[in-house]
C-alpha cells in the first residue's frame, strides 16, 4: 500500500508540474506582471514577432525562430482568430509586411518560342514553332513574333501569325503524345544573308528563337507574387485591417509577366500581401494546429 501511494503522490506532482509549465508558455501573463515602458505605455507581457503563442513576462528571444519577443500593449491588438493571423504593429514591421491592391490591369506576357525556319527562298518563309497549353491561351492570328537566328547574330526578322479560315491558327496542328501544337508563321524579309565564307547562307531547317509580347485587356489581376502554392490551390492573404490576414482561396486565369488574372475569389480594392506571405502562411498553419 505504501508503494502505490508514493506512486500516486509522484504522479500527481508530475502532472501538476506539466500544467504549470504548459500554462506559463501558453497562457497571457498575469495582470500583477503588467510593467510600463519609457513612453508610459502599459506593457502587458512580451511576446515572440513570428511565433504569438509564444509569450513571456519579460524581454527575451523566441525558442522558436530566435528573434527579440516585442511588448504587447494594453488595449493592443494580437489576438489570433480564424484562418488567418493577427499580428501586432511591431510584428509586421519585423516581418516586413507589405501590401498591393487589387486591381483592374493589363496583363503584359513575354513569350518565347522555339523552332526551326522552313521553306526559305527569296519568296516565301516560314517559322515553325512549339506551343504548350499554356501558350495557346495567349496566341492568335494576326500576332507578330519577333525572330532571331544564332547564325545571325543581331537581326531580328519580323514573323506574322496567320489565320487559314478553318483553323484558329495557320499549321496549327495538336500533338497528345507531347501536349503540344506546331504553329507557322510567315516571315516578312526572309533570312537569306551572304555568309562569311562567300555566297548566299540559306537559314532552310535552321534553329530559331521567337518573341511575341501579348497584351490583354483590362482584367482583375495581383501580383505574381502575392499568390501561394500551399496546396491544391492557390491563396493569397488579404489585409483586413488591425493587423488581420485573413487566407483567401482563389481562381486563376492567363499568368503575366509581373501579375495573375483572378476569375474568383477576390474583389477590386482588397488588399494582398506581396511581401512577408510565406511567414504569415506558415505561422498561421501552426497557430491554427495549436488551437485545434
Amino acid at each position: 500500500m505504501k508503494a502505490k501511494t508514493l506512486l500516486l503522490v509522484l504522479f500527481v506532482a508530475a502532472a501538476s508540474a506539466a500544467a504549470a509549465w504548459f500554462a506559463a508558455r501558453h497562457l497571457p501573463v498575469p495582470a500583477a506582471a503588467v510593467s510600463a515602458d519609457a513612453t508610459g505605455r502599459k506593457i502587458l507581457y512580451y511576446q515572440s514577432p513570428m511565433h504569438p503563442w509564444i509569450k513571456s513576462d519579460k524581454p527575451g528571444k523566441c525558442p522558436i525562430c530566435g528573434m527579440n519577443m516585442v511588448p504587447v500593449y494594453e488595449n493592443g491588438e494580437s489576438t489570433n482568430t480564424g484562418f488567418g493571423l493577427k499580428l501586432n504593429s511591431d510584428s509586421v514591421n519585423v516581418a516586413n509586411v507589405q501590401t498591393a491592391t487589387v486591381e483592374r490591369r493589363q496583363l503584359v506576357r513575354s513569350l518565347r518560342v522555339a523552332g526551326i525556319i522552313s521553306t526559305n527562298s527569296p519568296t516565301a518563309a516560314w517559322f515553325e514553332f512549339t506551343a504548350y497549353p499554356r501558350d495557346l491561351a495567349w496566341l492568335q492570328a494576326g500576332q507578330t513574333i519577333e525572330v532571331t537566328v544564332p547564325s545571325a547574330p543581331g537581326k531580328i526578322y519580323p514573323a506574322q501569325i496567320k489565320s487559314d479560315g478553318a483553323r484558329p491558327v495557320a499549321g496549327t496542328d495538336f500533338d497528345a503524345a507531347s501536349d503540344s501544337a506546331k504553329i507557322r508563321a510567315e516571315i516578312s524579309n526572309p533570312p537569306i544573308e551572304t555568309g562569311g565564307l562567300g555566297g548566299e547562307q540559306l537559314f532552310t531547317g535552321f534553329y530559331a528563337e521567337g518573341r511575341v509580347l501579348v497584351n490583354s485587356p483590362d482584367v482583375l489581376a495581383v501580383p505574381r507574387n502575392a499568390v501561394l502554392q500551399p496546396g491544391s490551390q492557390p491563396v493569397v492573404y488579404v489585409d483586413e485591417g488591425k493587423g488581420y490576414y485573413e487566407q483567401h482561396k482563389v481562381k486563376l486565369g492567363r499568368i503575366g509577366d509581373e501579375f495573375v488574372e483572378v476569375l474568383a475569389g477576390l474583389t477590386e480594392g482588397d488588399k494582398v500581401v506581396t511581401s512577408g506571405g510565406l511567414l504569415i502562411d506558415a505561422e498561421a498553419q501552426i497557430s491554427q494546429s495549436a488551437q485545434n
